[in-house]
């Protein structure tokens, strides 16, 4: 066995908590006496711990798995030197995918996770309904025309409120889309309904994001992703979570 593998095989049982006291004393003399070794252990260091920032545990263990197998295994000195340098490419692999990550998670704002998620709502026609002005609107795209039959609506209806807050959402007036929802929300409330129930919230949560207001937004998005029986469960991830607990705190 060659001394690159023998490294990486220690390096790896040492990340992953497997050395005896001895082991342990060996390794560490080894890393502070071999520049070499001690840059590929803080490379798969960080490697590591980017790929636990993504919750790819699993993997990792696979990897590990699949290395201790191909070092055990009889092999031609070519065969392992391609194995050890596969190794390498992958976990410079890995590590540009943590540091990606890092940059996302640094640079998440209130305004960038609304423009990354935010997508119009597709309307789902109700046929047969009689007030179907705004529906028609919203369909051909006509959102500002939507938006002043809105505004000339004395009672609108939920319909109404839902449909306008998304032709606010779509033309960027997140403060706007915030009262239409939460009129919508208002009259579900006093009449006992649920209409649009669950659209509205995660349609709220990103109003609040694009009003640059991430404390409120937070609440209705942990609601969603603790629900997996909600119809936006999927489009909030863990992830997405904590890009918006780290907008909130530096916000």
């Amino acid at each position: 066995m060659n001394e690159y593998s023998t490294h990486t095989e220690l390096l790896i049982r040492l990340l992953d908590g497997e050395l005896n006291e001895n082991e342990l004393a060996a390794a560490k003399k080894i890393i502070a006496e071999n520049p070499s070794v001690r840059e590929e252990f803080e490379n798969l260091q960080i490697a590591k711990n980017a790929v636990h920032t993504y919750g790819l545990k699993t993997t990792i263990g696979s990897i590990h798995k699949e290395m201790m197998q191909e070092i055990k295994s009889p092999a031609t000195g070519l065969t392992r030197k391609i194995f050890h340098y596969g190794l390498r490419i992958a976990a410079v692999l890995i590590v540009l995918f943590g540091l990606s990550a890092v940059y996302q998670y640094l640079t998440a704002t209130p305004e960038k996770l609304f423009s990354e998620n935010f997508h119009a709502y597709e309307l789902h026609k109700t046929r047969g309904s009689s007030n179907t002005t705004l529906e028609d609107l919203y369909e051909e795209g006509d959102l500002n025309g939507l938006i002043q039959q809105y505004d000339q609506l004395k009672s609108p209806e939920a319909k109404d409120c839902f449909l306008a807050g998304n032709a606010y959402l779509s033309t960027h007036r997140s403060s706007n889309a915030i009262e239409a929802f939460t009129r919508l929300e208002r009259i579900n409330k006093t009449n006992n309904t649920h209409f649009f129930e669950e659209d509205v919230e995660y349609f709220l949560a990103l109003s609040y994001l694009g009003n640059n207001e991430p404390a409120k937004a937070l609440p209705l998005f942990e609601k969603i992703h603790s629900d997996p029986n909600h119809p936006f469960n999927s489009a909030v991830s863990s992830w997405f979570l904590l890009k918006i607990k780290r907008s909130v705190s530096v916000h």
